[in-house]
């Protein structure tokens, strides 16, 4: 269901495609007691399926409490090293009766360490940036993470270390683990809903040193030159929205922006009106929203309706979306679909005309 819950949203967050995984991985490896008996392929896709759990959750605490762009390629291969040895060690496991093999043993030591390590790291998260100044929902939702995560993950510890004492509390320990897995699975969704109204402030990048060969990124349509402090807001809301596309937020207001930036309003609609030259906050935004539709559009097998599209591009109903397209590009979105599948057409044809020595 937290799987289902995350892929039907129209936009995502990195926080929210790195559950997704982390959920159907979950789910998998919840199945792992009752798969005694079941064919082999099943065995290793729930193995290998249900390998994205403690190393998967760590990068989705990096994402939440670090923002778009706290996961890097360098975590994504440690997390990915990590599912390589949990996969490894089922794998070698499966089939085994009795005494553990010495592979499957020195695995297991291996994966003990690595696992360990990324719990204290995904608890130490919710610490990082810590300060009174916070707001009081921040530090409540890192309080909460943090009580929540090290409880589940003590809870489950302490079952299985007296479950080989005493055979009664051996024989709760799936239940007690898939309460644990809930738990988790719940706060997470409570912290995604969170951070999606309260998103973590991008950084904005220090000036480049003087002498130095690379300047900021230049924001749209800049109209002159910009102060150091300019350009790096430029860039700052360059990247907001050609890389977190936050443009694809029906509700997106200037003040929203501006909060994530860590700016004041009037200073960001300064910056768009003076120094990038657009009429006003939001006709910066539509442009945006209307170059994302055309892609859409021009996709010569997209069988998205024009409502979908406009939905995905930003806009909250059709009809602002048909008069910003058609003001924009001096067209309708179904006019100009139409002109893309025809010209599309007339370049295939083309191709499949010409000779093959030329083609």
């Amino acid at each position: 269901m937290s799987l289902l819950v995350l892929l039907a949203q129209r936009s995502r967050r990195d926080a929210e495609v790195l559950f997704a995984v982390v959920s159907g991985s979950m789910a998998l490896s919840l199945m792992s007691p009752w798969m005694h008996g079941a064919p082999t392929w099943m065995l290793w896709a729930v193995a290998i399926g249900g390998s994205a759990t403690c190393n998967g959750f760590w990068l989705v605490s990096r994402a939440l409490f670090r923002g778009e762009g706290g996961v890097g390629r360098v975590q994504v291969g440690v997390a990915a090293g990590v599912a390589l040895l949990i996969a490894g060690y089922r794998v070698a496991s499966l089939g085994e009766q009795g005494e553990m093999s010495p592979w499957a043993s020195a695995l297991d030591s291996l994966l003990t360490l690595a696992s360990s390590s990324l719990l204290v790291l995904t608890f130490v998260e919710a610490l990082r940036g810590w300060s009174p100044r916070l707001p009081r929902a921040e530090r409540r939702l890192r309080l909460g993470f943090m009580a929540v995560f090290a409880g589940c993950v003590l809870s489950a510890t302490l079952i299985g270390a007296l479950g080989k004492a005493w055979p009664a509390v051996a024989a709760m320990r799936s239940g007690a683990i898939a309460l644990c897995v809930l738990a988790i699975v719940l706060f997470t969704h409570v912290a995604l809903h969170y951070r999606r109204r309260a998103p973590l402030a991008t950084r904005i990048p220090p000036p480049a040193a003087s002498g130095a060969q690379e300047d900021a990124a230049p924001a749209p349509r800049t109209q002159g030159p910009l102060t150091a402090e300019d350009a790096r807001l430029a860039a700052a809301l360059q990247h907001q929205l050609e890389v977190l596309q936050v443009y694809r937020e029906p509700e997106l207001k200037v003040l929203d922006l501006a909060g994530r930036l860590r700016v004041p309003e009037h200073r960001l609609s300064r910056l768009i009106t003076q120094a990038l030259g657009e009429k006003n906050f939001n006709q910066l935004v539509n442009r945006y929203r209307i170059a994302y539709a055309c892609r859409r559009l021009a996709e010569p097998e997209a069988a998205d309706s024009i409502l979908d599209i406009s939905g995905d591009a930003g806009f909250a109903s059709l009809g602002p979306f048909n008069r910003a397209f058609k003001a924009a590009m001096d067209c309708t979105p179904s006019a100009y679909r139409a002109a893309c599948r025809a010209q599309a057409g007339a370049d295939a044809g083309t191709e499949a005309a010409l000779p093959s020595v030329q083609r």
